[in-house]
């Protein structure tokens, strides 16, 4: 397991529960979201580009994260990592040097459609070109809130309302539409 320290200290400072940086490696740039809403945390690394690649981190208790990481062979192509003789480039290389940028202090917060674009790739979303939220619908009786919802609107807005969806068997809506984004019913689910 490896220790994000990094992420430890930006966590701290956060007074948020997520954050989103960037960071460069061999001159390749990446979008980096965070997110402490969600047990484990998540850390999500983008590369940017044509056709961008999401690597997403799961961070256990005390920042640690496996030395893993799924689609290795996509990070060193887009990283152009040559062949060394000498030293064989592994994640745990990749992960002090993340580990050094992460910043200190927070600037910015992801959008929660940003977050579901970015988390789609990695995890089964329902629906995953609708991405701008427009209520929430409480299942009739015999029905259940389907999971691919659930982990939509675990991704979009943290356990918390992800476990009131589940107790209450509520789904959370959405549309391809941005006129039709309704957060003002974001709190709506409390009275439901």
């Amino acid at each position: 397991m490896f220790e994000f320290t990094g992420l430890r200290t930006l966590h701290k400072d956060m007074m948020e529960e997520r954050a989103t940086f960037s960071f460069e490696f061999n001159g390749k740039p990446f979008s980096c979201i965070f997110l402490t809403d969600v047990i484990p945390y998540r850390l999500y690394l983008t590369t940017l580009g044509l056709y961008p690649e999401v690597f997403e981190l799961e961070i256990e208790k005390g920042y640690k994260a496996k030395c893993f990481i799924d689609d290795y062979k996509k990070l060193v192509s887009y990283l152009e990592v040559k062949y060394d003789p000498t030293h064989k480039f592994v994640p745990l290389d990749f992960f002090e040097a993340l580990n050094k940028k992460i910043p200190k202090k927070f600037t910015m917060r992801p959008d929660y459609k940003e977050t579901l674009k970015i988390a789609s790739k990695k995890r089964v979303i329902e629906e995953s070109t609708k991405v701008y939220f427009c209520g929430w619908r409480r299942n009739a009786v015999g029905q259940n809130v389907r999971k691919e919802n659930l982990e939509k609107t675990r991704s979009a807005f943290g356990d918390a309302k992800e476990e009131l969806c589940k107790r209450k068997n509520i789904s959370s809506c959405w549309t391809d539409c941005a006129l039709e984004e309704q957060l003002k019913k974001l709190n709506d689910i409390i009275n439901m």
